[in-house]
């Protein structure tokens, strides 16, 4: 989903079921970073968010594709 809310120290699970090669960004000034490198088709990349707020990621290769998790 483009927007997300969970409890601090929910870890998520991201799976590209897509074609193309993405990856889990965080955008830069954010509290917490984190970086999935280049996913291909099948890869899997799991974060544990700690800080309580709103982080922002996208994906490096495609400027459209972004999303935030509301950390509570």
């Amino acid at each position: 989903p483009a927007t997300i809310t969970v409890t601090a120290g929910t870890t998520i699970k991201w799976t590209n079921k897509d074609g193309a090669a993405h990856t889990v960004t965080s955008d830069a000034g954010e509290a917490e970073t984190f970086d999935s490198g280049s996913m291909a088709n099948g890869s899997a990349f799991s974060y544990q968010f700690k800080t309580a707020g709103t982080l922002h990621y996208h994906c490096t290769f495609h400027a459209g594709m972004k999303a935030s998790v509301i950390v509570n």
